[in-house]
């Protein structure tokens, strides 16, 4: 964490501005939709008996600012894109630019400030869980967890605290996953119930391999992912560009060969497959504003020209541009 920059002001640190998790999502369990030119939001929030799962994602031109009391609860935050400033008020903040989980806690007062940067494509899971979820759904004693989390729930009083751990492949599978879910499937009691606790023993085990890694063993296929979910990032980040594979590998520290063929091995496609899907599925996002032409499209894709781009959708959509968009008419 470093030295807090950011000072919430008194008048917005009111309850009516601040979400209690215990009564967070109240609005929106059967989730929410808005689209408005090219900005979009998708939001839903599950609560279960003693944990609460909220599924986000959002473009927009504008920052959005987000005020939330924890509460008893623990959060692990799974971070999949975009940029983001968590604030945790009075204790320091810390930026957030690449797919990750935190952990989060404290004092029943504490202001857990979200700060989500304008222009930037959002997705994130959230699982915030009371301590009884863990022998209550995964059979677990509290003294069975690993560190942190077993000093977080084993505490007499919540204490501040705030980890980070990289996302392993596993995680980030699940976790798009339940994002890509439809919202009348989130909503199942049974079906939440099952995905948080899949992502809580994903976590758990990540959480005690780290433990052993800081106990000395050497993991450098570890850092290896590490870069390669980098390089992935960086694409998504960087798709309208002309980027290379030099340049991927000059940013991310890995070598051309290490970068390719670790690419492939991890998630299953080229760097260049990558940037096709990451162009495509913005391109069809667009597609559905009317305000845009094609040729405007192509070129917020990193298309020069929109006969290129036309080629490239309709190899991998298996139509037009201009049926795609005849289609959601």
């Amino acid at each position: 964490m470093k030295k807090q920059s950011f000072c919430p002001k008194p008048r917005d640190m009111t309850p009516e501005n601040t979400i209690a998790l215990g009564t967070f999502g109240s609005d929106l369990l059967e989730g929410s939709t808005r689209r408005q030119g090219r900005n979009w939001e998708r939001a839903q929030v599950c609560r279960g008996d003693n944990f609460v799962l909220n599924m986000f994602e959002r473009y927009d031109g504008s920052e959005l600012i987000g005020y939330t009391r924890q509460e008893d609860y623990i959060k692990i935050n799974f971070w999949l894109s975009g940029t983001h400033t968590t604030i945790l008020d009075g204790y320091g903040q810390h930026e957030h630019d690449r797919p990750e989980a935190f952990l989060t806690a404290g004092p029943r007062d504490l202001v857990k400030v979200d700060l989500c940067s304008r222009n930037t494509h959002v997705a994130s899971l959230a699982i915030c869980v009371l301590r009884d979820f863990f022998p209550v759904h995964m059979g677990l004693d509290l003294d069975q967890l690993p560190q942190p989390l077993r000093g977080i729930v084993t505490a007499a009083d919540p204490p501040f605290a705030f980890h980070r751990f990289s996302l392993t492949t596993d995680l980030l599978a699940a976790s798009r996953a339940v994002l890509a879910a439809p919202f009348a499937v989130r909503r199942e009691p049974l079906y939440i119930q099952a995905k948080a606790v899949e992502l809580m023993c994903l976590l758990i085990n990540h959480m005690e391999s780290h433990g052993r890694r800081r106990a000395g063993d050497a993991e450098p296929k570890a850092r290896q992912e590490s870069r390669l979910c980098d390089a992935r990032e960086f694409v998504a980040r960087h798709y309208a560009e002309g980027i290379t594979i030099e340049r991927i590998s000059r940013e991310v520290g890995l070598n051309k060969a290490a970068l390719t063929s670790g690419f492939r091995q991890l998630f299953g496609m080229s760097v260049y497959d990558c940037l096709q899907k990451e162009r495509m599925e913005r391109a069809y996002e667009l597609l559905q504003d009317r305000t845009h032409t094609i040729t405007q499209i192509a070129e917020a894709v990193g298309y020069r020209h929109a006969c290129n781009f036309s080629t490239a959708f309709h190899a991998y959509f298996g139509c037009t541009p201009h049926h795609a968009r005849g289609n959601r008419a």
